[in-house]
């Protein structure tokens, strides 16, 4: 994967008629000394570009008996390209999480190895390692709790190059599902999914040796809306009952970097999360009773006494892990209205989220 950095223009001499004016009896040399200690840092950019979608399959489709009928659901030979279109015509993307792929899915676009399977769109990535993580408490391929269906997480960390600056240290991404019936079981899965990307990133980076703690991006379909135990463990600034070390996650639609929030940027920022706030929208119409807000991308936080503190304040946070905050967030539409096909209809079930995270560095 590689990040983009973009420098501020340093202050050069062509600005010099716009600081303020020395005194002539000032000695040359304590003009040039005054200038070099007011020199501003250069400022360095990092961006990681994340999407998550879940992209509905199709192992219980069954043809529409209206075949004009828009509201409805149109199979996967139609809906893939318009939903991989969105994507990519919305800016560039590095790492893409999807959910409800079948193998099926395979031999269309690129081999996905798991139902949660973790795309990483880049020019150069370095080393990778990966797990995956049941949502259950016994054997594997189990169902925990009240849930319906097995339910696992995949963890990857890489390990990102940039043909400049080279290693930029390590990226952590998990791609998750939850349960889509047991309320108990998103609940506890958010609990042990905080407890588990704990031990991996705090091996991991104890194996690698690493000088800055990277980024960890949580991402997928948590099937739980705000005011369900799903989303309140995963984003809880209370440690676990249990004494085990976690994280928690801040949603990035609700901690965005704003230009209210921020005045002090080094690129424009949005005034608010763009698109819809609901994510799922199944197949039915607008204003549908069906509409949820269940799809997020996260960024990791410590449970460090200032963080804590400040969540009891109500100060709203927008730094997460190493300093990566959200600079970009987006909802995308699922619904196209007569393309230059002519087709018009929904390429899934839910929108997908697009989110850009970013990190400045001073510079000399």
């Amino acid at each position: 994967m590689s990040l983009i950095t973009a420098p501020n223009h340093p202050v050069t001499l062509a600005d010099a008629p716009n600081l303020p004016q020395v005194p002539s009896r000032s000695p040359a040399s304590e003009v040039l000394t005054t200038a070099a200690k007011s020199k501003p840092k250069v400022l360095s950019t990092q961006e990681i570009h994340i999407a998550t979608v879940n992209v509905r399959n199709n192992k219980d489709y069954v043809p529409p008996m209206d075949a004009k009928a828009i509201y409805v659901e149109r199979p996967w030979s139609e809906r893939k390209t318009r939903l991989v279109n969105s994507l990519l015509s919305t800016g560039p993307l590095h790492i893409l999480g999807c959910q409800e792929v079948l193998v099926s899915f395979w031999t269309w676009h690129i081999c996905w190895a798991t139902l949660t399977p973790m795309l990483v769109l880049a020019e150069t990535t370095g080393r990778k390692q990966e797990n995956t993580v049941q949502s259950s408490l016994t054997t594997q391929r189990s169902v925990g709790w009240d849930a319906e269906l097995p339910r696992i997480a995949t963890i990857v960390t890489l390990r990102p190059l940039d043909k400049e600056n080279g290693d930029q240290g390590l990226v952590h991404a998990i791609n998750t599902h939850y349960d889509h019936k047991g309320v108990e079981a998103r609940g506890q899965s958010s609990l042990l999914v905080r407890s588990e990307i704990y031990k991996w990133v705090t091996n991991i980076e104890a194996q690698v040796g690493v000088i800055e703690p990277g980024p960890i991006i949580l991402f997928g379909d948590f099937n739980s809306p705000p005011h369900e135990p799903g989303y309140q463990n995963i984003t809880s600034f209370h440690p676990l009952e249990d004494g085990q070390a976690s994280y928690t996650f801040l949603d990035l639609s609700k901690h965005l970097l704003t230009q209210p929030s921020c005045s002090l940027a080094s690129s424009p920022l949005q005034t608010a999360p763009y698109g819809p706030v609901h994510t799922f929208t199944g197949f039915a119409p607008p204003g549908s009773e069906l509409l949820r807000t269940i799809d997020f991308v996260m960024l990791g936080t410590d449970l460090s006494s200032d963080n804590v503190k400040k969540a009891k304040e109500g100060v709203r946070l927008t730094a997460g892990r190493g300093g990566w905050e959200a600079a970009k967030y987006a909802c995308l539409d699922n619904f196209v209205e007569g393309d230059h096909e002519g087709w018009t209809g929904r390429w899934s079930d839910h929108r997908a989220v697009r989110v850009t995270i970013s990190r400045s560095q001073s510079t000399e």
